[in-house]
C-alpha cells in the first residue's frame, strides 16, 4: 500500500508515488463527475433508485457497507436516504471525512451532506458487535472489483482503491451478514463478468460497466 496522505490548503489529499503524473486527490463533492450527477440527478430513473427500490418521497435507511470515496452513498443522499457509510480503511475514512467536511460549507450541499453519517469500522464487525436501534431498510455493497472502463477519471479512482484497499476477501461474507441486518433489500454492486457473491439474485439492473445484484427479502 504505498500512497501518501497530504494536508493542503484545500483539504486533505491523496498520492502514489507510483503515479507521479497524476495531481493529488481529493474527494470533492462539489465539483467535476458528482457534481455533475447531483445536477443532473434523475430520481427514480436512477439505476441505484431502481436497485434499492426508491421512489419519490421514500426517506430510507441505508447502510453503504463499502463507502470507499462516497460517490453511491451521496447520490442515496441526494435522493434523500439517510445514509450511514462504512469504511474501515483509515486513509480513505480520512479523505472522506475531509470531503464530507468541506461539502458542509457548500449551501447547496448541506442539506444532502446531513444525510450522511460516516462510520469509521469495518460493517461486518460493526453488524456482529452492536445492538442496532433500527434496522435499515437497505444495505449497500460494493466490493472492490478490477476496473474495466477505459474512462480516465474512473481509472485514477479504481487505482487509488486499489493502492489502498486491495481486494475484499470477505466479501460473501459482508453479502451474508447484510441479509441478517437489512429490512427491505441487499444491494450488491458487481462487474459484469464477476461471479454473483450469493447465487440466484432476485432482479439484476445492469448499467454500461457494471451490474447491481438485488435480493430482496420476505
Amino acid at each position: 500500500m504505498n500512497y501518501q496522505l497530504t494536508e493542503t490548503p484545500e483539504g486533505i489529499a491523496l498520492t502514489l508515488p507510483s503515479q507521479v503524473k497524476w495531481r493529488a486527490y481529493q474527494i470533492d463533492f462539489g465539483q467535476g463527475p458528482l457534481r455533475y450527477r447531483f445536477e443532473h440527478l434523475q430520481g427514480r430513473n436512477e439505476l441505484i433508485a431502481k436497485a434499492i427500490g426508491w421512489k419519490k418521497g421514500d426517506s430510507f435507511q441505508v447502510f453503504d457497507t463499502t463507502a470507499g470515496l462516497g460517490r453511491e452513498a451521496f447520490l442515496l443522499a441526494a435522493l434523500g436516504c439517510q445514509v450511514t457509510l462504512f469504511e474501515r480503511h483509515t486513509a480513505i475514512a480520512t479523505l472522506l471525512k475531509d470531503g464530507l467536511q468541506r461539502a458542509m460549507t457548500d449551501p447547496t450541499l448541506a442539506n444532502i451532506i446531513e444525510r450522511m453519517k460516516l462510520i469509521e469500522s469495518c460493517a461486518i464487525e460493526y453488524l456482529n458487535n452492536n445492538t442496532l436501534p433500527d434496522l435499515p431498510d437497505v444495505i449497500y455493497c460494493d466490493p472492490m472489483f478490477e476496473a474495466r472502463t477505459k474512462s480516465a477519471a474512473v481509472k485514477k479512482e479504481m487505482q487509488i482503491l486499489q493502492s489502498v484497499v486491495g481486494s475484499d476477501a470477505d466479501a460473501s461474507q459482508l453479502v451474508e451478514i447484510s441479509l441478517k441486518f437489512a429490512k427491505k433489500r441487499v444491494v450488491v454492486k458487481r462487474a459484469h463478468a464477476a461471479p454473483t457473491l450469493k447465487s440466484n439474485p432476485d432482479l439484476v439492473f445492469k448499467a454500461r460497466s457494471h451490474r447491481f445484484d438485488v435480493y430482496i427479502k420476505t
